[in-house]
């Protein structure tokens, strides 16, 4: 409060300005947008002059309403000690609705236990769902009574029209059966008993976000009330995470085979995995012409339990199978992928054809297969797609295998200063993973580099390699350490600012 007491004079316990000092206009309080200055402003609420109390709590509002989503601990540990006194939270009625809301939401995280429960009384009487959250914070009082009103509050507030509002809340539903305090799981179990009374309208799910929807539908789950509309709903819906959670739950479903086949040409590779994963406790026979589809699909996992399925109730050649596919120019990825899984590296002449696509998924899938055939050979082609020019995707997959594999260090930094921005990321991030003692050189001359995402990288980089320095245990080589001082040097007779310590880790003062 120094500051303030500097600007207006040093109040009284009353909130009244010294009378040694003259009246001054209100204060500027607009200047203030972080959440924590509530504290530093919230006494000038108090102050008798309502010019000065209204701009003071408008401001606290406009603060308090910044913030998107409020955690009790964070919330306590900020206002418990603002100064405020039962009989001071009387002075909020000078203020319109809203604002009068935000100031009893602050006075109920107080330390003091009469204003906390002054405060919140008054937010039950004022029944508006944003009171909701700090009537529920409350429910983990340390005071009896005030955990006791609580909720008895919440239960009141348990009707049609604030389901949404709990749906969209449902963090803090959840953060019920966290409370060590007091056991609110039978509140809790009444909450969700709520929410799923009165299925909610198709345009009612549309107005939720995923997580809202999850929570929704993981409440219609927990107590059994998945029927044919609810398992259409989530069959279609755009989050995977409700279709998976649905495979969780397919003991409920009458139509097994059909509901388990969409789900099996999900596009989301976690649903098709959940999803043939089940087929084995099926009748395989049923799900052949399924399976052998599968066994082209996009995702390794998949590929492997279609063709251990399929093994079950046929004499299959995959190789042949996947051979043929290719031949015939259909599912080419599945069919590059699986080849390589089932084959030998007599395949590696034909999967090189494909590293000349036009399609980009298929050079990826091609510099893959290779890989997995002879990483060799599949290395080579990784450094040779990053010294040429291709999409990012299949640059990309040339790095995910190098990173299996390790680098050559100098062929990287020589492609360094010929390649793009996006070649220059790739090969910093390859660096990062291979970190000693010379990246750090890398590290300061991207530094040096025009492109400012290129200068950040590099820097979160050299920050942790800072620190990673005391753990390394190999020994420096002189080329290493003229490597790295050289760019050192460099960067300091560019202005540029880097940990001063460098030198003394290679061993210069």
């Amino acid at each position: 409060m120094r500051i303030f007491e500097n600007i207006f004079g040093k109040k009284k316990e009353s909130g009244q300005i010294s009378p040694s000092k003259p009246r001054i206009n209100t204060p500027d309080f607009d200047k203030y947008d972080e959440f924590g200055q509530i504290i530093s402003i919230f006494d000038f609420v108090l102050n008798p002059d309502f010019t000065i109390a209204s701009k003071a709590a408008e401001t606290v509002n406009r603060l308090f309403n910044s913030v998107q989503v409020f955690k009790n601990k964070q919330l306590y540990e900020t206002f418990r000690y603002v100064r405020l006194k039962k009989a001071d939270i009387k002075r909020f009625d000078r203020f319109e609705k809203e604002v009068k809301i935000t100031l009893l939401c602050i006075a109920s995280m107080n330390g003091n236990g009469y204003s906390r429960e002054e405060a919140l009384s008054r937010l039950i009487e004022l029944q508006t769902q944003r009171t909701i959250p700090f009537i529920l914070f409350r429910l983990a009082d340390w005071v009896p009574p005030i955990r006791k009103k609580a909720e008895k509050a919440i239960k009141k507030f348990l009707v049609s029209e604030n389901t949404i509002y709990f749906i969209q809340n449902h963090k803090l539903i959840n953060w019920l059966l966290h409370v060590e305090r007091n056991d609110l799981s039978e509140l809790y179990n009444q909450i969700i008993d709520s929410i799923i009374t009165k299925r909610l309208e198709p345009e009612q799910l549309k107005g939720l976000n995923e997580g809202d929807r999850f929570f929704y539908y993981k409440s219609l789950a927990k107590v059994g009330l998945i029927d044919g509309e609810v398992i259409n709903q989530m069959l279609t819906d755009k989050y995977y995470l409700i279709r998976i959670l649905l495979i969780k739950h397919l003991d409920k479903v009458n139509d097994l085979k059909i509901v388990l086949v969409k789900l099996l040409s999900d596009k989301s590779q976690k649903v098709r995995q959940g999803a043939v994963n089940l087929i084995a406790n099926q009748k395989l026979d049923e799900y052949e012409t399924v399976l052998r589809n599968l066994m082209f699909d996009n995702s390794t996992s998949v590929r492997v339990e279609a063709r251990r399925l399929l093994n079950k109730i046929c004499d299959c050649d995959f190789k042949k199978m996947y051979q043929e596919s290719l031949s015939n120019q259909q599912q080419i990825i599945g069919s590059i992928l699986g080849l390589s899984e089932v084959s030998d590296k007599s395949e590696v002449l034909l999967f090189q054809k494909y590293l000349d696509s036009d399609r980009a998924r298929i050079r990826t899938a091609s510099l893959i297969g290779i890989y997995n055939l002879d990483s060799n050979i599949g290395t080579e082609k990784a450094y040779q797609i990053l010294e040429t020019e291709n999409p990012i995707s299949t640059r990309r997959a040339a790095e995910s295998l190098l990173a299996r594999h390790g680098i050559d260090f100098k062929r990287l930094r020589r492609l360094y200063d010929l390649t793009d921005s996006t070649g220059k990321k790739l090969i910093l991030r390859l660096f990062n993973r291979f970190s000693g003692w010379s990246v750090a050189g890398d590290y300061l001359k991207a530094l040096t580099d025009k492109d400012k995402k290129i200068q950040m990288m590099a820097r979160v980089f050299l920050e942790s390699w800072n620190s990673y320095t005391i753990r390394l245990a190999t020994i420096q080589s002189p080329e290493d350490k003229d490597y790295v001082l050289s760019w050192y040097r460099k960067t300091n007779e560019m202005g540029i600012e880097v940990p001063g310590n460098i030198p003394f880790i290679f061993g210069e003062k």
